[in-house]
């Protein structure tokens, strides 16, 4: 009595489960007629359970699979094999209303004495190979977009490892893209002075302080050894979770737009030189000779001075005198547009008679720190540093109303560094409109592969910093 309690009480579970089971189960006999089907199974197919009973299973089908399927059933009943759900088997099903459906199929099968029955299990992924079909188009068209865009595409996991990269980063590194997978960016494509910056934005994004970058630049290294410059934007890419687990970079290579921008400041630059020495030569040769035959008119006058009284021969003195302040005022001008002194007794001489100038010319205190050896030094580097420090100190002069100027200029073993200060009324960098002056300061420098910072503020002043590697 208790065993038969115990295998009713089975059978109702394994009816339950039957019932109730959100995967689709059909049992159909050896000869393909379907016996039994769940609730699950004819929402599926859209059929009642008395309409679906009896009838072959190729009724699910397509009328153009019916005879393949047919044959598969047949080699199963003599050779059946237990398939899980999810191993890769697919089928075409049709509804009722004759709709096609995608199935994931499952098969088992039950022997009792001389019965042989085959289960289904059978899932509808109609609308996740739909989902598919969308990401594998939309891949797709993103591969031909980084087939045909200018941009180095690239994808690193948090160990700074190639997971991705489209063809046009492969063609920039002179490597296939199969090469450059698995390697490290930083080991592998980065110059040894770039590794370290570059690392260090790279380990904060991959910790969540920065979500992604602004435009910035470094160089590569590709498989030749060369040397490439590359303009980046990069992203963090999240996981399901929320994790960072890669980084994504968009690169423009910019090596050939770089040559042509220094190549145009180096002739606007170059321009200024000329149209300082044209100048400079004009006062020389136009205004200061002038002057001088004005002198020499003066000079003549002195022999009647005597006859003069004493209101114009003080008026003749000081017009003696200021036209003699003016020559010099124009020579000094002249020496400064082109320092000729620069090419003569070098950088430290030049800066020296720059400084002395400034001396004689204003109230202000200037105080000039050379440190290093700045004769041997290259002349466009020197006329370079000395249009700067001229620059520094004209904008100083001009807008700060300084009491006191201090110039540092201190050559080490791999860089030169200026450093000029001023106790003015300083200003809010972030507010000033750079202008013309600053700007071309900034052309030198970046001419010159070096960094400029500028440091003020409306108590303390200002200082600007200077690195220019050598």
């Amino acid at each position: 009595m208790e065993l038969s309690t115990s295998s009713q009480q089975t059978d109702s579970l394994c009816t339950l489960i039957f019932e109730n089971s959100a995967e689709a189960i059909l049992v159909a006999d050896s000869n393909g007629k379907i016996i039994q089907a769940n609730p699950s199974c004819l929402n599926i197919f859209e059929y009642t359970l008395n309409e679906i009973l009896g009838l072959e299973v190729e009724k699910l089908m397509p009328k153009n699979l019916k005879k393949i399927h047919e044959s598969h059933r047949k080699n199963f009943v003599k050779n059946p094999e237990f398939r899980k759900m999810h191993s890769g088997l697919t089928l075409i099903g049709i509804k009722k209303s004759e709709e096609k459906l995608l199935l994931e199929i499952g098969l088992s099968c039950v022997k009792s004495g001389n019965e042989f029955f085959i289960i289904c299990f059978i899932s509808d992924v109609s609308d996740r190979e739909k989902w598919q079909n969308k990401i594998r188009y939309q891949q797709k068209i993103l591969r031909k977009y980084l087939g045909v865009t200018h941009s180095l595409f690239l994808i690193l996991d948090t160990n700074g490892n190639i997971v991705m990269i489209n063809k046009v980063g492969s063609n920039i590194l002179g490597v296939s893209e199969k090469e450059a997978i698995g390697k490290n960016w930083f080991d592998r494509f980065l110059p040894l002075d770039e590794r370290e910056s570059t690392r260090f934005f790279f380990n904060k994004m991959v910790n969540g302080e920065i979500e992604d970058t602004n435009t910035h630049e470094n160089q590569i290294i590709n498989f030749e050894g060369k040397k490439r410059l590359l303009e980046w934007q990069s992203t963090v890419l999240r996981n399901e979770n929320g994790e960072i687990d890669a980084i994504l970079s968009n690169g423009l290579d910019i090596t050939e737009r770089r040559i042509s921008e220094d190549a145009k400041k180096e002739a606007l630059i170059a321009g200024q030189e000329i149209e300082r020495r044209r100048l400079a030569q004009e006062l020389h040769d136009g205004i200061g000779q002038a002057i001088s035959a004005i002198g020499l008119n003066l000079n003549a006058l002195e022999p009647e001075l005597e006859k003069f009284n004493h209101k114009f021969k003080t008026i003749y003195a000081d017009i003696k005198a200021k036209l003699d302040n003016t020559f010099e005022e124009i020579r000094a001008i002249s020496k400064n547009l082109t320092p000729k002194i620069l090419e003569d007794f070098g950088l430290a001489r030049a800066l020296e008679y720059l400084g002395e100038t400034i001396d004689k010319s204003t109230d202000v205190e200037l105080h000039l720190s050379l440190h290093g050896d700045l004769k041997n030094l290259d002349i466009k580097i020197s006329l370079s540093i000395y249009r700067i420090v001229q620059e520094l100190i004209s904008n100083a002069l001009r807008h700060a109303d300084p009491k006191n100027i201090n110039i540092y200029v201190t050559r080490g073993s791999d860089e030169i560094l200026i450093i000029v200060e001023d106790d003015g009324k300083g200003f809010d960098p972030e507010k000033v409109t750079i202008g013309l002056g600053i700007s071309n300061l900034k052309s030198r420098v970046e001419l010159l592969k070096g960094q400029v910072n500028i440091d003020s503020s409306t108590k303390s002043g200002t200082s600007v910093s200077i690195n220019i590697p050598l």
